[in-house]
């Protein structure tokens, strides 16, 4: 008989949805590089990108971003196109974060998640999606990455767990 780990089934998935945050503006350079808000073009791309998350039965169940503007606003742009609506956070530490980080992110409590999504910058999801896909990922802005993680709890999470890349996409390829 197979065993069954807390609050899983046997066989069952999670994913794990990486996506950059989309095409931010540049235009005040009294900002901050974190109080950058996004442009034309990423207002355009996180809608779309939210869009392509929906066809692809792909909504996650918990989103945690970075505290970035930009982050923040590509989260919010993508919950207007949702009809079922995420609980999301934005995390300090997710702000240009190495791949290390944003792994302790994942394993530090969101257990209850089958579809778990983080938004935050290159270039740390650009090496965090190469070294979980085990071939090298090019992240540009709005690009979304999905692995699949089968019996694994986000807590034991780490960039040695064995994931399959499911799904990739970016704006210029919808």
């Amino acid at each position: 008989m197979a065993k069954k780990k807390k609050g899983m089934s046997v066989g069952q998935c999670r994913r794990l949805v990486l996506m950059r945050h989309a095409k931010s503006d540049w235009g005040d350079n009294s900002l901050s590089d974190h109080d950058r808000p996004l442009n034309r073009r990423g207002m355009e791309d996180a809608p779309s990108m939210a869009q392509w998350i929906e066809e692809n039965d792909l909504i996650p169940d918990q989103i945690i971003c970075s505290s970035a503007k930009r982050t923040r606003e590509t989260v919010e742009l993508m919950l207007q196109v949702w009809a079922q609506e995420p609980t999301w956070s934005s995390e300090e530490s997710l702000y240009l974060a190495a791949p290390d980080t944003i792994v302790s992110t994942i394993r530090s409590g969101f257990s209850g998640a089958n579809t778990l999504m983080i938004v935050a910058h290159n270039p740390g999801m650009a090496y965090l999606a190469s070294m979980l896909a085990g071939k090298g990922v090019d992240m540009p802005t709005a690009a979304i990455a999905v692995f699949e993680v089968t019996d694994a709890q986000w807590c034991d999470f780490d960039s040695g767990t064995a994931l399959q890349l499911t799904h990739f996409m970016r704006p210029k390829a919808l």
